[in-house]
């Protein structure tokens, strides 16, 4: 490679600076300082506009997404023991008072609040699955 030897570049740095180059060098597992400047060059999305502002707009989104997964498995949870204690006592009131108008009217409120809890999961499952393809578009990958 005899341009390497030719095509020289120097840079100075603060010992901050300093500090946030290593950790680049680390994070890249580069051997040396040239091969780090070499593989951010090589890296089209570092060169390209992907800045620290983006990393923490996708680290939000991140938050964000974990958020509603969090929810989601939460509300489903609620809808599982919803859904035995309905069936549980279902299974008792039709075995032993069948007619007992105040056993069935808190099985249909019961429903009611299953029905809207289903509902809840239903538009959080949404709103992931459009934060996932928002986020193929943004970052041009529609194959994720």
């Amino acid at each position: 490679m005899p341009e390497v030897k030719r095509n020289l570049v120097q840079v100075r740095l603060t010992d901050n600076q300093l500090k946030q180059f290593d950790a680049i060098k680390k994070s890249l597992h580069a051997a040396n300082n040239a091969d780090t400047v070499r593989k951010l060059i090589i890296d089209k999305k570092l060169t390209n506009g992907t800045t620290q502002e983006t990393l923490h707009k996708l680290v939000a989104r991140y938050n964000d997404l974990s958020a509603q997964l969090d929810s989601l498995l939460w509300n489903s949870s609620n809808v599982t023991n919803n859904v035995n204690q309905v069936s549980h006592v279902l299974n008792i009131a039709a075995q032993e008072d069948p007619g007992d108008d105040e056993t069935w009217n808190w099985v249909i409120q019961q429903l009611q609040l299953i029905t809207s809890s289903i509902n809840n999961l239903n538009k959080l499952a949404n709103e992931a699955k459009r934060w996932l393809h928002e986020s193929r578009v943004v970052h041009g990958n529609l194959n994720v």
